[in-house]
């Protein structure tokens, strides 16, 4: 068996002495490394009894392939996080505002929050802020709570 870089190539001679690849192995291998396989099998087969040229051109099409639908997933998660860089931006103009989820607190009223911070958890916009549990008329400020909530972006259904 022979390696060279980082691609396994386990060759075997048959009773006739003809010698020909029994498997090969890489994550990485490219249709460039392939072409040179398929050349070096070229050049170590029985001239009486050459290989089927169909067999290896089949074989180098779903290489190509593969190597396709690799380039597309790539471009794919490229996308999905360019996707995600623009949420997160879009949901920064939240910083500081208040804003409302659609939740009710035991009043009956639509709770609000005051957001101090965004960020993205596991590809999700997550805001974080206190919710205003009452406004102090004397002072001009609101009351929040002492404890942080977690507000899905997506869930946010109003913005003061």
């Amino acid at each position: 068996m022979a390696s060279v870089d980082n691609v396994s190539v386990n060759t075997t001679t048959t009773a006739n002495g003809q010698t020909y690849t029994k498997t090969i192995s890489n994550d990485g291998l490219t249709n460039e490394d392939f072409l040179k396989l398929m050349l070096e099998e070229l050049k170590l087969q029985d001239p009486t009894k050459p290989m089927d040229s169909a067999s290896m051109l089949d074989s180098q099409m779903q290489m190509s392939s593969i190597q396709t639908n690799l380039s597309t997933i790539e471009a794919m998660k490229s996308l999905q996080n360019s996707f995600a860089q623009m949420a997160l931006a879009s949901a920064t103009d939240v910083i500081g505002r208040i804003v409302e989820n659609g939740s009710y607190g035991q009043d009956g009223n639509l709770k609000s929050f005051q957001i101090s911070s965004v960020e993205s958890l596991d590809g999700e916009v997550v805001a974080t802020g206190y919710e205003v549990i009452g406004y102090d008329k004397e002072n001009g400020k609101l009351l929040l709570s002492k404890d942080m909530s977690q507000i899905k972006y997506n869930n946010i259904t109003k913005i003061y």
